[in-house]
């Protein structure tokens, strides 16, 4: 027995691809909208956070060579009081509207000769390599602030600041840092001006982005509708055909072959009477022609039960397949069957496809696995109809496992094609303990049951 390649299970079938389509449309819009507008957002705060940090380097470079810097020599260096009652009296008022939180003034030698805090004054700290190369230019290091260093540590109830490095060079030439703590307000401000300008940008070039997709996707959507439409229409054509072609051929069995053969069985008899009573040989040959010709009648009518079972449109999908099974239990297999009440409920389109899985399955263990015993189950599952044929044969070989499909399983192969068509999927494969399952898998409403509206 061969296999084919598996697929996942088939779920319930989709109302409308239009719908569907639109439903996605939308949801993936919205997805986009709020990425965007958020990402939007986050983009604003990096900019107006750069714009701060470049106006306060600006501002804090000015303030650190005009202001801080004059007032410091070498009477403040060596803690002069007056010299640095003057320093902490001009610092103090230039801190009282609250742009400037923190001032620290240091040396070449990493020691804060003046900070607004008095605890830091004259203790020594070394100073991060990219602010300590500022000493003795005008250049100027600006960031959101790194409340972590150890010199900082009197400044971490705070959110957030503005830290800005400024070179200088004190009264007396002497290189000297400024640092200084200017406060985020500026932040907020740009953010709510760039805000307000280019977040209502970004929405609109969404929304105008929608409105112009929306009529596309509806057309796109309306023409897979219609290819659905024609795929079921075509299907169900074909699938009716080949019911009627089955009709036909077990009409023009019935009617002509069988009856003809039929016919020539009743009439050797009487062709062996008229025979002389010493031609043995001639009787004993008519006898054997006669039994072949009964055995093949027998033949075809089993091959018109299976074409056309009568038992399936009259009696159900249980009785049919209990028909099915009884040569087979005969030759000495043993059969179980398992069908859910709902599978009869069925259409009749996908009761007769659970029949040929059934046919096609169990035909294929007694050709092939040497078995012993068969379990035949059909049911409902997710929305799916599900048929197995289990055995407790030879099982499949190792090519076969693996998916392929020879030639000999001409059977299984148009199998696989028409559960395709509609959605389905069929499977074999190997049970650890021997034998082999085999799976046909396809949706309960068939294509043309669907609700497709009309285009």
């Amino acid at each position: 027995m061969g296999r084919t390649g598996e697929a996942e299970p088939i779920g319930v079938p989709v109302r409308s691809v239009r719908s569907q389509a639109v439903r996605r449309f939308v949801w993936w819009s919205l997805a986009a909208f709020v990425i965007c507008t958020v990402g939007g957002v986050l983009a604003v705060r990096a900019v107006a956070a750069e714009i701060a940090a470049r106006d306060a380097g600006t501002r804090g470079a000015s303030f650190a060579r005009n202001v801080a810097a004059p007032l410091v020599n070498a009477a403040v260096r060596q803690g002069d009081a007056e010299q640095t009652k003057l320093l902490d009296t001009v610092m103090r008022n230039r801190m009282r509207d609250g742009s400037i939180v923190r001032i620290k003034i240091w040396s070449p030698e990493g020691k804060v000769i003046w900070s607004d805090d008095p605890v830091v004054n004259g203790e020594t700290f070394t100073l991060e390599e990219q602010d300590a190369a500022l000493l003795g230019t005008e250049g100027v290091n600006s960031a959101v602030s790194d409340l972590d260093k150890p010199e900082n540590s009197r400044e971490q109830g705070f959110d957030e600041l503005v830290e800005v490095y400024a070179g200088a060079k004190d009264a007396d030439g002497r290189p000297l840092l400024v640092e200084s703590y200017w406060s985020t307000d500026r932040i907020l401000r740009d953010e709510l001006v760039i805000s307000t300008r280019v977040v209502p940008l970004i929405v609109g070039v969404l929304v105008v982005f929608m409105l112009a997709v929306l009529p596309l996707a509806f057309s796109l959507a309306r023409r897979i509708d219609r290819a659905q439409a024609d795929r079921a229409a075509m299907l169900r054509h074909a699938l009716a055909a080949s019911d009627r072609e089955r009709r036909r051929i077990s009409r023009e069995l019935h009617d002509g072959l069988i009856q003809d053969l039929t016919s020539l069985g009743y009439a050797l008899p009487a062709v062996a009477r008229e025979l002389p009573a010493g031609a043995v040989a001639a009787r004993d040959l008519l006898e054997s022609v006669h039994v072949g010709l009964r055995d093949d009648v027998t033949s075809l009518r089993g091959v018109l039960t299976e074409l056309y079972p009568d038992d399936l449109a009259s009696d159900g999908l249980t009785s049919a397949v209990e028909q099915l099974m009884a040569p087979m239990r005969g030759g000495g297999l043993t059969v179980e069957v398992h069908i859910a009440d709902e599978v009869e409920t069925l259409s009749p389109d996908a009761v007769q496809l659970v029949y040929r899985a059934v046919r096609e399955g169990v035909r294929n263990v007694v050709k092939h696995a040497s078995a012993q015993r068969v379990v035949v189950e059909a049911r409902l599952q997710e929305g799916d109809v599900v048929v197995t044929v289990t055995d407790d044969g030879v099982g499949p070989t190792d090519e076969a496992a693996d998916g392929a499909i020879d030639g000999g399983h001409l059977g299984l192969r148009m199998l696989q094609d028409d559960a395709g068509d509609i959605g389905g999927i069929v499977s074999l494969r190997a049970l650890e303990t021997g034998g082999a399952c085999l799976t046909v898998r396809f949706p309960r409403e068939f294509a043309w049951s669907w609700e497709v509206p009309s285009p």
